[in-house]
């Protein structure tokens, strides 16, 4: 049996991120690409990707998504290695 802990935007921007550096912004524009996009579709993968780390922490995964800085484009994240809390 395969249990399934991501939802599928959450599944995408993981496949989107893979082992790069990418701003939100770079996320959202190929999240969304040229179709309809919602109303707020900048301000969508930020939440996602606390979402993400929170699950991270709940199911003792050994990586994480990480992050710095802000601005206009919004922050540069990656995934992480991290050794699982015991």
């Amino acid at each position: 049996m395969r249990y399934v802990i991501f939802s599928p935007k959450e599944t995408a921007i993981l496949a989107i991120i893979g082992d790069r550096k990418l701003k939100t912004l770079e996320i959202a524009e190929e999240l969304y690409g040229r179709k309809k996009r919602p109303l707020s579709w900048r301000n969508i993968v930020g939440p996602t990707i606390v979402r993400i780390n929170e699950k991270c922490k709940y199911y003792k995964l050994n990586w994480c998504i990480d992050g710095e800085g802000l601005g206009r484009d919004g922050k540069t994240v990656w995934k992480d290695k991290r050794e699982p809390k015991n």
